[in-house]
């Protein structure tokens, strides 16, 4: 009897100790919020020549010291600074000028790779972008538009899925000071979405506003993340 009750324990901790190797090695396919969310900060921020660094151009293009010629084109290369938190390098063409006197515009296409404390991407990107309020008497210019990124990401937190996917934002009122040329306020909804390696679909939308500092609040989904959008961390 006290064999039968022995072998019946063991075999129970056998049972209890496969389930929790199971548990222990198992690989969740789907991309979380903060991988999304972490895609997302990087399309935009500075430090990975995103969105935001677009926007920047965009003003400076459209100011007499750094005028751009109307209707004209330019294909060049970047690559980051050095020492920079985020490493890049892409082949870009900006097309850009006046579509009237007081509205200027930057088209724009990218594509290259970069690595970021949080994933690795190979990218394209587009988009385009108009400035407003260059002539009238308001303080600051207006940004408004669209941009896209598409790509593989290798994410190397969460659960470090291969990602594939596409970030479209749209640009609304980014106001930019007309004596500083800093970007003070607007806000842009964000869709993050695409598939994993494993072949889960995944879709988080949201907003992301910025505070001003380079600092924006990004909203996926419910989940709210404060973003640093020189380096793109998350918090």
């Amino acid at each position: 009897m006290k064999n039968t009750k022995l072998i019946s324990i063991l075999l129970m901790a056998v049972v209890a100790i496969s389930g929790c190797k199971k548990d222990e090695t198992e690989i969740v396919a789907d991309a979380t919020t903060e991988e999304a969310a972490a895609i997302v900060a990087t399309s935009f921020c500075t430090g990975s020549a995103g969105t935001m660094t677009q926007m920047e151009d965009a003003v400076g293009f459209s100011q007499p010291e750094g005028y751009k010629s109307t209707l004209a084109d330019s294909t060049f290369t970047i690559t980051n600074q050095a020492g920079a938190i985020i490493t890049y390098q892409y082949a870009v063409t900006y097309s850009f000028g006046f579509l009237t006197p007081n509205t200027y515009q930057l088209a724009y296409n990218s594509s290259g790779n970069y690595a970021s404390p949080s994933s690795l991407g190979v990218i394209t990107s587009e988009g385009a972008l108009t400035i407003s309020g260059i002539i009238d008497n308001s303080s600051s210019f207006s940004c408004n538009g669209n941009a896209g990124r598409n790509g593989t990401f290798t994410m190397k937190n969460g659960n470090s899925n291969s990602i594939t996917a596409t970030v479209a934002t749209t640009i609304s009122d980014f106001k930019f000071n007309k004596n500083t040329g800093i970007c003070e306020s607007g806000t842009a909804s964000v869709v993050c979405s695409g598939s994993t390696s494993l072949g889960k679909t995944f879709s988080y939308s949201g907003t992301l506003e910025y505070l001003g500092n380079y600092t924006g609040s990004l909203t996926l989904n419910g989940q709210n993340f404060t973003v640093n959008l020189k380096t793109g961390t998350i918090g």
